[in-house]
């Protein structure tokens, strides 16, 4: 019953977020395309420089987001740690268990 929970929990935040990145590189592309001069420069230059530009907006992106969840697992892992300091899990081990114990009934 609690791994049904949690994995309908998993699934649901794993959809929620494969359509927020769904969102974000629509939206790029839609950015990208609505300034002028963005785009015909772009063009102008070549595609070695187009794709610097790509790559450099791609890790401007992601790079807030992993931040945030490197930050957030080290949270979660903190805070197992001072709950349970005879354990011996990975911080995979450790995040699997917050998870459990959050979504127990």
């Amino acid at each position: 019953m609690v791994k049904n929970v949690i994995i309908s929990a998993m699934k649901k935040v794993i959809i929620q977020s494969l359509f927020i990145f769904a969102i974000i590189v629509i939206a790029q592309a839609a950015f990208a395309q609505s300034c002028p001069m963005c785009k015909e420069s772009m063009t102008a230059a070549g595609k070695k420089l187009s794709d610097g530009f790509y790559y450099s907006i791609i890790s401007m992106a992601f790079l807030p987001m992993g931040l945030v969840s490197g930050g957030a697992i080290f949270i979660i892992k903190s805070s197992y740690k001072q709950r349970h300091p005879e354990s011996t899990l990975s911080t995979y081990g450790m995040v699997r268990e917050v998870i459990k114990e959050r979504f127990r009934h």
